[in-house]
């Protein structure tokens, strides 16, 4: 690999790393990558459900900032709720997960509503926030 390439931490993995078992709400919270579904092609818990999607962001010369996307499935009002919890926990600066991943700042992009309309279900609730993850080469 030239010496002038630039690898940057894996954002996707590390906000995964930082929500992934915690408590928010008095319930625990499964991150995953794809919703998992049953075999008839329907949701399936354990709620809180946080799905982690990545998306387009930008590079200087010395950093990168990414943005996730988190959805959290849940009953009723715990969604949004418990999205309000989480952004809680992983807004900051200087921020390190168990794996070691150092990540220079997170901050909200969009912040945390429930989006009823997105996602039709008599017990599920939906919410979405969006962050920016700022990083620097590995």
């Amino acid at each position: 690999m030239p010496a002038d390439v630039l690898v940057f931490p894996n954002t996707r993995a590390a906000i995964t790393d930082l929500i992934n078992g915690t408590i928010h709400l008095g319930e625990k919270v499964t991150a995953v990558w794809w919703l998992p579904t049953n075999d008839y092609g329907q949701l399936e818990g354990p709620y809180p459900l946080a799905v982690v999607t990545a998306l387009p962001g930008t590079q200087g010369d010395y950093d990168r900032v990414d943005r996730i996307t988190l959805e959290v499935y849940a009953p009723g009002e715990d969604a949004v709720n418990t999205l309000e919890s989480i952004t809680g926990v992983i807004v900051g600066d200087g921020i390190e997960t168990e794996d070691g991943t150092y990540l220079d700042e997170v901050g909200v992009l969009s912040t945390p509503v429930d989006t009823p309309s997105q996602y039709a279900s008599d017990t599920l609730n939906h919410a979405v926030a969006t962050y920016e993850v700022t990083v620097r080469p590995l």
